[in-house]
């Protein structure tokens, strides 16, 4: 008896010896964690204060950066479809022919925001090839503006400035088109040149504070034909001018 005894008193201590170290690091702990939880919250704090910083950094550059204009919201990409249709009329007695040419270019609001087209405007050149020369450089149409390069002597036979058609500044919503057309009959030689420019002038509504600015937009296109390919081309129908590839519309 006196053995059992003593083994039991001896567990009695072991017990409460582990009982006080689990409560020592109780303790411990519950002194320690609120610290943990001061630091963990000034570090949140700071990263709370970082993020706001940063925030206000990008909404000060979104809303006053300067933006370069995009390109006219119009047409297929960043251009308009624009065609020439060329008919040769028939020859008139001192050997030239009359040509009726008629240039139609439409702007399309493929989904961008709503603008308005406030002007355009539309001219005729005729170009007179050099004829001294073996070998001739005649250089690019004058187009929208400028002396032409080359050998070709460029003049303008017809101009004009027009408000949009419609009510000016009508705005085109988004799936919405313009058509403007430019419409000349010019007696030519066929060994010269015709070139058809329209010009216009776009007032693009930007989208808010944080988005795209209102801004303006003046461009110009044109299409150059030899007129003496459309009278080969033996069409009644005429040809078709698009991108500088003639095409006969009575097909191949």
């Amino acid at each position: 008896m006196v053995s059992i005894s003593f083994r039991m008193g001896a567990g009695s201590d072991v017990s409460s010896r582990d009982k006080k170290a689990r409560r020592a690091q109780l303790r411990d702990f519950l002194v320690a964690t609120p610290g943990a939880i001061d630091r963990a919250g000034d570090a949140l704090g700071w990263l709370v204060v970082l993020g706001a910083v940063a925030l206000g950094a990008l909404l000060l550059h979104l809303a006053f950066a300067p933006r370069g204009a995009p390109p006219p919201p119009v047409g297929q990409g960043d251009y308009p479809r624009a065609t020439l249709f060329v008919r040769d009329l028939g020859r008139v007695p001192d050997g030239r022919h009359r040509f009726d040419l008629v240039y139609e270019m439409v702007l399309h609001n493929a989904g961008e925001p709503p603008f308005s087209a406030a002007f355009m405007w539309k001219r005729l050149l005729i170009g007179d090839p050099a004829v001294a020369g073996d070998v001739i450089d005649l250089g690019a149409s004058p187009g929208m503006a400028g002396a032409p390069g080359g050998g070709t002597a460029w003049h303008e036979v017809a101009s004009r400035r027009l408000s949009a058609p419609g009510q000016p500044g009508t705005e085109l919503l988004p799936g919405q088109w313009l058509t403007w057309r430019a419409h000349y009959r010019v007696v030519a030689t066929t060994d010269q040149f015709a070139d058809i420019v329209i010009g216009y002038g776009l007032h693009h509504r930007g989208r808010g504070w944080f988005g795209a600015q209102d801004h303006a937009v003046e461009d110009a296109h044109d299409e150059e034909v030899q007129l003496g390919a459309v009278v080969r081309a033996h069409c009644g129908l005429g040809v078709k001018v698009q991108n500088g590839e003639m095409r006969s519309l009575c097909g191949s």
